[in-house]
């Protein structure tokens, strides 16, 4: 994980997601082990929905929406 409160962290950060988000299907789901966290990628909409697992941590909303996507999110 990246220092997301520097810049060059922030930029990585979006890098590495953008670089995940091209490679998975429209309406996949990417599981965070150390987060219990489902997030829901709707690529043709530029859409998440993040639904939180046991630990919070509002780092991947933060990223995404640096990437220009809207986040939903959702409590179990």
């Amino acid at each position: 994980m990246y220092d997301l409160d520097t810049e060059d962290g922030k930029r990585r950060s979006i890098e590495w997601t953008e670089r995940l988000f091209e490679v998975v299907n429209d309406g996949a789901v990417w599981v965070v082990p150390r987060l219990g966290t489902h997030i829901h990628i709707f690529k043709d909409r530029k859409e998440v929905h993040i639904h939180k697992g046991f630990a919070l941590d509002d780092a991947l909303a933060r990223v995404i929406e640096a990437m220009g996507w809207t986040v939903c999110q959702h409590n179990k």
